[in-house]
């Protein structure tokens, strides 16, 4: 049998259950819609067995959709990357010529849809780059073979049928007679006119659809023109403007449709800059300069910080941050209003500092920046590259104590380090009691799960466990609190002290913590104990904020379904209906999601009846939602595509 019909009959087992698991309602609302707008441009076989295909969004993305043991995955060069409406498209597309009769070619792994579905967003701009450099020398060989009268006919002849070829010949030859200042003057023209197609014209807010951003890919050939004429010092402006531009935008820009656009013309923008006039500290003092506009990481790197310069260079680089840090300082204390932005450049600073051969300078400034800015972590990180751990720990605990209020997150990536240094001594009674220490400070489900690990290594976990589960239940701690600050141990005799609790950063919690511990009971499988605390939830008692509960039911449903199956679809039920009622399609999507998990549960229990006549209510009381019944329809048929 055909290796195509392997996979063919690999995919027909597929359910509607299975899209949704994998990608989501939302996603495979959207793939539905991609597939029906007939966005799959092109779709085959691998010999492996997955489906690779170009789908059309924004602009052209490539996915690679795979199967294994009923389970699909995908990877995509969209924003996303994974598991995707584009993937969703693709598996639809292939069903729907598998069920017309359409035999789909199997392709080998240098086959250029596959390259280019593998790359992978993150590494588009390499792949591109790499595959452009080895086209172009194919190209240019067969090219110089030919006659002069032979290329202009060639040229002339494309620049009518493509626009992009026409547009940058047009500027080519217009720069060749003429100062750069018109072609400038209109790529600026350009760039106002999509501006105003991205603006809304009757608000002040952005309004377009992913689907329908407009088209950059113009002023990016213009871009080319200018730089490929000599000119690459006039591109670098227009670069800036790009930025600024942008930042108008960014947080509008959901799915970074027109940020990956821009992207593509910023690419063209450190090409020239690498060719500009300026300086190699220059050229770095551009691009870390649009690198500090880029709040929502659109840009590629630029090479330049991959070149080798000379230390003189790399001097005068680290001389212009020293002296641009210093141009901010204020009598203001900055310590807890730190931005990433002066973390970036202090971060180029000690690059440049250990490339100029000034790596004494790194600590110091380290150290300030830690006291000024509450980057305790880069100051740890660097002691323990140069050896120094017993000044890291004591930086460690300095930072812990200074940033816990204010700056949690750093805090606890400081103590985390503190955590790796002890496991690294393979002291474990120690990181059992920072673990302990964590979990009754701030109670949370995966400080629940550290604090689990580390007491197993000391042989205490009954102990621990049963002071952690009576502090939620009663909210009374395993020892006496001191009535000073001062610090103790949170369970004399089973851990020591480690000199980072004292009763102020203690939570106050108010129990019984009910999310939480219906959490542990998910978590250790106790659907009776989850069974409890959920009815103890309902009724109102403990703290447990309305919109988590919610969230919590979902997981509650799925931890009890097989031994409580009528608590499981009460919830699916609510759930479900709630969605409905939004009348969106993405909602509807998503609640079919709920309702077939209705369905399988009922018909799981022998109560396929009970079932069918739920099905019936939703239909009639949502009766005119067309959109909704389609959607319906399909719950009713198992497998996408017939035996």
């Amino acid at each position: 049998m055909p290796e195509e019909s392997k996979t063919a009959r690999t995919f027909k087992e597929l359910k509607w259950s299975d899209l949704q698991d994998w990608a989501g309602g939302k996603a495979t609302a959207k793939g539905i819609k991609y597939q029906e707008e007939e966005r799959v441009k092109e779709i085959k076989c691998t010999s492996s067995g997955s489906l690779v295909a170009r789908v059309e969004g924004t602009i052209e993305y490539f996915t690679e959709v795979f199967l294994k043991n009923g389970k699909l995955s995908s990877v995509c060069t969209c924003p996303v990357g994974h598991d995707c409406k584009h993937g969703v498209a693709a598996v639809l597309e292939y069903l729907d010529r598998v069920e017309q009769g359409e035999d789909l070619p199997v392709v080998s792994e240098e086959d250029t849809l596959i390259k280019k579905s593998r790359r992978g967003f993150a590494g588009t701009a390499i792949s591109e780059a790499y595959e452009a450099e080895d086209s172009s020398r194919v190209l240019r060989e067969y090219l110089e073979k030919l006659e002069k009268r032979e290329l202009i006919e060639i040229l002339t002849t494309f620049a009518k049928k493509d626009n992009m070829l026409g547009r940058y010949l047009r500027d080519r030859q217009n720069l060749a007679t003429k100062n750069p200042e018109g072609v400038i003057g209109s790529i600026y023209s350009e760039l106002d006119e999509l501006w105003r197609e991205l603006k809304s014209s009757d608000s002040d807010f952005w309004s377009y659809e992913g689907e329908e951003v407009p088209d950059f890919s113009e002023v990016q050939v213009r871009l080319e023109s200018l730089l490929d004429s000599g000119h690459p010092d006039e591109i670098l402006d227009i670069g800036k403007e790009f930025m600024d531009r942008y930042k108008e935008i960014e947080e509008y820009d959901d799915e970074g449709d027109v940020g990956t656009q821009i992207s593509g013309c910023m690419d063209v923008v450190f090409r020239a800059l690498s060719q500009s006039s300026f300086s190699a500290h220059e050229k770095m003092l551009y691009a870390l300069e649009l690198e500090l506009k880029d709040d929502y990481s659109i840009l590629n790197e630029p090479s330049i910080w991959r070149e080798t310069y000379a230390q003189e260079e790399w001097k005068l680089f680290a001389k212009a941050l020293k002296a641009r840090l210093q141009e901010v300082e204020t009598e203001t204390d900055i310590l807890y209003e730190s931005s990433w932005e002066r973390d970036y450049v202090v971060d180029r600073l000690i690059d440049a500092l250990r490339k100029a051969g000034l790596s004494e300078e790194i600590i110091p400034i380290s150290e300030l920046e830690a006291e000024r800015t509450g980057n305790y972590t880069r100051l740890v990180r660097e002691l323990l590259d140069f050896g120094q751990k017993k000044r890291a720990e004591e930086w460690i605990y300095r930072g812990i104590k200074k940033l816990r209020e204010y700056k949690p997150g750093t805090a606890y990536e400081l103590l985390q380090t503190l955590i790796e240094i002890k496991e690294n001594e393979e002291n474990w009674l120690f990181v059992a009691a920072l673990e302990t220490e964590e979990f009754f400070r701030f109670p949370q489900l995966s400080s629940y799960i550290r604090m689990q690990k580390a007491a197993r290594k000391i042989g205490k976990w009954k102990e621990i466990r049963e002071a952690a589960l009576q502090y939620l239940r009663c909210g009374k701690l395993p020892a006496n609190q001191p009535k000073t600050t001062e610090e103790f141990s949170i369970l004399p005799v089973i851990v020591p002290k480690t000199g980072l609790l004292d009763v102020e950063s203690l939570e106050k919690i108010k129990p019984p913590v009910l999310d939480l511990l219906i959490q542990i009971a998910i978590q250790e499988d106790e659907a009776d104990e989850v069974i409890h605390w959920y009815g103890e939830l309902k009724s109102g008692k403990g703290e447990a904020e309305k919109t988590r509960r919610f969230t919590l039911e979902e997981e509650i449903a799925n931890a009890v379904k097989d031994k409580y199956p009528e608590v499981a679809i009460g919830i699916w039920k609510n759930i479900a209906e709630d969605l409905i009622s939004k009348t969106k399609v993405s909602s509807y999507e998503e609640a079919s999601m709920y309702l077939r998990k209705i369905k399988e549960t009922l018909e799981s229990i022998g109560k396929t009846e009970e079932w069918e006549a739920y099905l019936r209510q939703i239909r009639e009381a949502n009766r005119l939602k067309k959109k909704l019944l389609e959607i319906l329809d399909r719950l009713e048929k198992t497998r996408i595509i017939g035996k």
